[in-house]
């Protein structure tokens, strides 16, 4: 294997990458990544065997071949390199990389060893905007739990209806939910849960459209000359349906800038596992706010809002709240309510025209 490579080409597909190389493992093989070079291109590989990414560059190639190289120290050579160009040589058990005046010798592994990389699904007509899927995933991603043993709640579920694409995501105490109209094409599956790397993923690609594949072990996403490839995962997830309530009679308009800076202020004189804070909204259009559980101290604000309804007061995780209020771009979001008991419902005014719905659902704290 001999090639020329341009240091910012290959740099970025490094970085890509790197979400899915595992540096801390058990199998030592998975913190290196495949190098392939054909034609007149750099493939790479890296997998953490339920997720691979496989990416290319161009290269001008003076022979062929493949190796597997460490990622992490490969990364941090090519970011110091001195020169835009730099070669490539593979000799025997090593590849000795030059630029300029600088020569490096890395030793690589046996390319045999590396992990049979799975089969991309064949792709149809089935394409996204990549920046839509990725706002659609931002909506819901801060949702979903980050220590519950319930594997179905450590992921979305995403959606692929007739006309339309809906992502969801909960802890079992907020429930996250996005819809938007999907593009033409015959949908390549009906439901999948997306677990919470495959999520973040999306953001380091920067591809016009993403084109979605499903195999019968493996979901596969075509995004320019970059391939994410995940298995598929057992799907058993929450009926959310049910707890989504569009009727509630009890609303109010607030700022949302206002009410997340409010909230971080009050919040911080709450309890600090529970975070929790009172809401009281009165009928003329007054919502108080005021901390509970600090046994040292309390905090209150009162904000102007425009409100119809019934005086209520009802207590809800503030930290909850301002998960969503800094995703969310628009000036003004409605809470709608229906009792101290029931759940708040959160969705935006005038929100991202892409989106059809947008909706947040957040179970109240007992007062």
């Amino acid at each position: 294997m001999e090639l020329k490579l341009q240091r910012n080409l290959v740099l970025q597909e490094l970085s890509i990458l790197q979400g899915v190389v595992e540096h801390r493992t058990t199998i030592p093989i998975l913190s290196s990544i495949l190098a392939e070079a054909e034609e007149n291109r750099l493939r790479m590989v890296a997998t953490d065997l339920d997720m691979t990414i496989v990416t290319e560059c161009p290269a001008v190639v003076h022979g062929g071949g493949r190796a597997t190289i460490e990622s992490k120290v490969f990364l941090n050579l090519v970011r110091s390199l001195p020169e835009e160009e730099f070669g490539l040589r593979q000799d025997g058990d090593a590849i000795e990389i030059s630029c300029g005046r600088f020569t490096s010798r890395l030793a690589v592994t046996d390319p045999a060893e590396y992990p049979t990389v799975p089969e991309v699904p064949a792709a149809g007509d089935y394409a996204l905007p990549l920046s839509l899927f990725q706002r659609m995933l931002d909506r819901v991603a801060f949702a979903i739990t980050k220590d519950d043993p319930k594997f179905q709640l450590n992921g979305a579920l995403v959606k692929l209806l007739p006309g339309e694409i809906e992502i969801a995501s909960t802890d079992g105490h907020r429930l996250a939910m996005v819809r938007a109209k999907a593009p033409a094409g015959k949908p390549p599956f009906e439901q999948q849960l997306f677990p919470r790397k495959l999520l973040a993923e999306f953001a380091r690609f920067g591809d016009d459209e993403v084109r979605m594949a499903a195999g019968d072990n493996h979901l596969g996403f075509i995004m320019g000359d970059r391939t994410l490839v995940s298995r598929i995962v057992e799907l058993r997830f929450p009926q959310y349906e049910r707890v989504i309530v569009r009727d509630n009679p009890n609303r109010a308009r607030v700022d949302r800038r206002e009410l997340l800076a409010s909230l971080r202020r009050v919040s911080l004189m709450a309890h600090e596992k529970a975070r929790g804070v009172r809401f009281r909204f009165a009928a003329g259009g007054e919502l108080s706010l005021a901390s509970i559980g600090y046994e040292r101290g309390s905090a209150e604000e009162v904000l102007s809002v425009t409100y119809q309804g019934d005086a209520l007061e009802i207590a809800l995780n503030a930290g909850y709240l301002i998960d969503v209020l800094q995703v969310l771009e628009c000036d003004q979001v409605e809470l709608q309510l229906r009792d101290s008991n029931t759940q708040c419902v959160v969705v935006p005014v005038d929100d991202d025209p892409r989106l059809e719905e947008y909706v947040y659902v957040l179970m109240p704290m007992r007062l």
